[in-house]
């Protein structure tokens, strides 16, 4: 038996999966591309997830690799755009648990679910704009090379292996924003769907 001092408090988790993102963007005038589609990128992350004084309420922090991008065609002028970015995420967040098992007894083989929300930077790690035949590097380029703040917000269900042992299921929808007068200047937001599935150890239990 488990007792409640011996409840879970720190669970170190590694998911991977996918993201879905498209780009807000709009030129010094105001005006936005109407082209612009979105693409399917990759996402792997680590971090921690503990409990609140032993409550359905948990904390979270973690840092994950991430890649966007989105493609633009002009039919008119014969133009083709890509781009491709990837950057290190660092994020802290908060959730609560529904159905959570009981503070005594933690079976295992038991299914909960939860609703989150995060606060997360992000850091370009590379980043390629392919015009055509040419290939640019956006490394240096303002839109993408200063760091991007996002806000973002889902749920996911929760499968207990054992009391140690925790797979997931998440999805998480996230908007980035600007700080500051960006009033006659280029503008650029992402617009994020990741699913992703996790795998979690108690960093508190003997292991069973």
């Amino acid at each position: 038996m488990l007792t409640a001092s011996g409840q879970r408090s720190q669970l170190l988790y590694l998911e991977t999966g996918k993201v879905i993102s498209s780009f807000d963007y709009k030129n010094s005038e105001g005006n936005s591309l109407s082209d612009l589609k979105g693409s399917i990128q990759n996402s792997l992350g680590l971090g921690v997830r503990m409990s609140v004084l032993r409550s359905p309420w948990h904390i979270s922090a973690g840092v994950s690799h991430k890649k966007y991008g989105a493609s633009s065609s002009d039919e008119v002028l014969g133009n083709y755009s890509e781009w491709d970015v990837s950057y290190l995420d660092a994020n802290v967040g908060v959730d609560y648990e529904f159905l959570k098992p009981s503070m005594s007894v933690i079976e295992s083989n038991t299914f909960s679910f939860y609703l989150k929300g995060t606060i997360a930077t992000d850091f370009l790690v590379n980043g390629k704009q392919r015009l055509n035949n040419q290939v640019f590097d956006l490394k240096g380029e303002e839109e993408f090379d200063r760091p991007v703040f996002f806000l973002k917000g889902g749920a996911g269900l929760i499968y207990y292996i054992t009391r140690s042992y925790i797979a997931y299921v998440q999805y998480m929808y996230g908007r980035s924003f600007l700080f500051g007068n960006y009033d006659g200047q280029e503008q650029l937001r992402y617009l994020t769907h990741t699913v992703n599935i996790g795998f979690s150890v108690s960093l508190s239990y003997n292991r069973r």
